[in-house]
């Protein structure tokens, strides 16, 4: 994004607005930047409301994870405080808490910045005699709006709802993808390459809706998948196999109109349910709110991540380098390794996998932007993962380790290498993806530093008032899951992706 350049109001709006104006300090300003300069400076272009609506909206964000992070630095305070009175050791303590001030010093910088590049847009209209920037701006908009991407969402909008149209996604739309790029929630599975992705991989069909202004610019986007068997039933979800893509827009009203429309469509088609899933609250809308997703912030070098982690953690990571295994990042020509390791490990946990087809056509519909990385030992592949970048955030929405080889911790030293390759490609964030709360898989992630983003799975239920349970922690799959651990890999390889397409 570019930096935005100083603008100011029309002198015959600056006029009208003086007559009923009071002055305006860059703390109210920085309230709610958006909806003070959309009143003040009606005739800016909607491009440069754009800019200060993302803007806003990542200083929301990195508002959250600073006070998520004091409040940790608080409790583990108290944790150094009661060890050091049972004379414990309190060294992996602070090491954590090393950790947890280096991120707020990055985080807080970071927010400095947006603070004065938010200003920027304000500079010339008004200053006052002690020198503080101020804007002139009438009473009814001087107030604090809460976040509306931390919070349930009721901003003021800033588009006329009236005027804002709904369309489905018929063929490849380019400014779909412009649109996904310039959001500051929009995530790789927002972008449209998922429709045929899906419909190559597994023949499901795409319900896409974009919501247009009446200069036919996209100012919102929903992506859902219709998952259609005889054995899960009819639904929609937004977006299947993945944590969050819910919808996004310019505003939460046309989030909601969007939303309002696939659910008049999904009662059209007769489908179960839909499923959005979000990572915010959403007033009026059933939820499920058991998952979470577990994401690590990045420090500038490894050298700074390695020396956060506990010795306990080290030692792991260190154990298997004595074994010499080798370690390979690359792209298809991995495909087959990964596979390998993939289907052992996914029948072993009783888990339908994906088939060869749909990793394929990832690697091949986001060539810059995904990963295969594969361990040996003596020549044989024994741990894996497909990584996926995307903005400041890589991901890894698969990642298998063989059974036969975790007492030499192989998967710790995987993990490693993936984060040494995050922060060499740049990226701020590593997503571990979603485990349940206190689960073996969330406390896995959250021994990284990883700090757990709460996960919204909100409902539209046709005819209904029961919340679906299509996940394996429910018990009336644990005798599926049991005989699936005693498939031959060879059965379960062919057998997986035919149920697991299905299966949101």
């Amino acid at each position: 994004m570019t930096e935005p350049a100083s603008c100011h109001v029309s002198l015959a709006g600056y006029k009208s607005m003086m007559n009923t104006a009071l002055t305006m300090t860059s703390k109210q300003i920085l309230a709610d930047p958006v909806l003070a300069y959309s009143r003040l400076s009606p005739e800016a272009p909607l491009d440069k409301q754009q800019q200060l609506a993302t803007l806003s909206s990542q200083m929301s964000a990195l508002k959250k994870n600073l006070n998520e992070i004091q409040l940790q630095s608080k409790k583990l305070s108290r944790k150094i405080g009661e060890a050091k009175r049972n004379n414990q050791d309190i060294a992996p303590l602070k090491q954590q808490m090393q950790s947890l001030g280096q991120q707020l010093k990055s985080i807080k910088q970071h927010y400095a910045d947006h603070e004065q590049k938010v200003l920027s847009f304000f500079t010339g209209l008004t200053e006052n005699t002690e020198g503080h920037q101020e804007i002139n701006t009438p009473e009814h908009i001087i107030h604090n709006k809460k976040n509306p991407r931390s919070q349930c969402k009721t901003a003021e909008p800033f588009h006329d709802i009236d005027s804002i149209n709904i369309k489905r996604l018929t063929v490849e739309h380019r400014e779909w993808n412009n649109y996904v790029n310039q959001h500051p929630d929009g995530c790789i599975h927002h972008l449209s390459e998922w429709t045929g992705l899906f419909q190559q991989s597994y023949g499901h069909e795409y319900h896409y809706y974009f919501a247009h202004d009446k200069n036919n610019r996209i100012v919102g986007i929903l992506p859902l998948i219709r998952l259609k068997s005889v054995l899960f039933g009819d639904l929609l979800v937004s977006m299947p196999f993945f944590q969050h893509a819910g919808a996004i827009a310019d505003q939460p009203s046309i989030e909601q109109k969007l939303i309002a429309h696939a659910n008049r469509a999904a009662a059209r088609l007769g489908v179960k349910h839909i499923e959005y899933r979000d990572d915010i609250c959403r007033d009026g809308m059933p939820a499920q709110t058991h998952k979470v997703n577990m994401v690590l912030t990045l420090p500038g070098c490894s050298e700074t991540l390695w020396q956060s982690f506990s010795s306990k953690l080290r030692a792991q990571i260190k154990r298997p380098q004595r074994e010499r295994p080798e370690i390979k990042t690359g792209h298809k020509e991995l495909l087959n390794d990964f596979y390998a390791v993939y289907a052992r490990n996914m029948r072993d946990l009783g888990s339908p996998l994906h088939s060869k087809k749909f990793i394929a056509n990832i690697l091949d519909q986001f060539p810059d932007n995904s990963w295969l990385v594969v361990l040996r030992l003596k020549g044989k592949p024994v741990s894996a993962g497909l990584l996926l970048g995307y903005g400041n955030t890589m991901e890894i929405p698969l990642a298998s380790t063989i059974r036969d080889v975790n007492h030499l911790s192989i998967n710790m030293l995987m993990y490693w290498q993936i984060l040494q390759l995050a922060i060499a490609k740049g990226y701020q964030k590593f997503d571990f993806g979603r485990s349940t709360k206190n689960a073996g898989t969330y406390n896995f992630k959250k021994q990284w530093g990883a700090i757990a983003k709460p996960l919204y799975w909100h409902y539209w239920l046709n005819d209904s008032n029961e919340l679906p349970g299509l996940n394996p922690d429910n018990p009336k799959f644990a005798l599926v899951i049991f005989l699936w651990k005693r498939l031959p890999v060879i059965i379960s390889k062919w057998l997986g992706p035919h149920i697991i397409k299905n299966i949101p």
